[in-house]
């Protein structure tokens, strides 16, 4: 029996990091895969700004705009969002050269993959995400449990020196 939760990051994790990167915003749009990060989010005490959106496409050209506005700023959604926003993507990161730091929950991934390669797993969004990265020069960084804690910084700061999107892949809930 797999214990499901050494695969999990505990909120508190992703918000030091948060900090520590001088982010002042989330764009957002709420998914079960990272819930209790949401939750945290929402306690003020933390200093970061949450902007619900109702696309993928508004939180990547919502965080566009905060950048322009001199606001640091990370976009939290999942996979399958991702692929639904990929012409704001193309825009905005890649055309325009907008830093974008990507918190990506790998919804759908089965619990029988954890601990495996994600590109074996059956769940098609799940196993094409890394090769959509691939495809479009995005670098990107796996979140695989407590151990790839430090991806967090090494993807935004990517985003920021490459001044284009980069990509963090949570790979299971986030932990409370």
């Amino acid at each position: 029996m797999t214990e499901h939760s050494q695969y999990s990051v505990p909120a508190s994790t992703f918000i030091s990091a948060f900090k520590r990167c001088g982010i002042d915003f989330i764009t957002t749009v709420p998914d079960m895969l990272q819930i209790a990060l949401h939750q945290s989010l929402d306690n003020p005490v933390h200093g970061i700004k949450v902007v619900n959106c109702t696309t993928e496409d508004q939180a990547i050209e919502t965080a566009a705009g905060l950048y322009a506005g001199g606001a640091n700023s990370a976009v939290l959604i999942q996979n399958q969002g991702f692929y639904a926003g990929i012409n704001s993507v193309r825009a905005l990161g890649l055309d325009s050269g907008v830093p974008l730091f990507f918190v990506i929950g790998q919804f759908g991934r089965e619990f029988s993959n954890l601990g495996q390669d994600p590109l074996q797993s059956k769940r098609r969004m799940v196993r094409m995400m890394e090769p959509l990265l691939d495809t479009l020069d995005i670098p990107h960084w796996r979140l695989e449990g407590p151990q790839d804690s430090d991806n967090i910084e090494k993807a935004w700061c990517a985003s920021r020196e490459r001044k284009g999107p980069a990509a963090l892949l949570v790979g299971h809930f986030v932990g409370w």
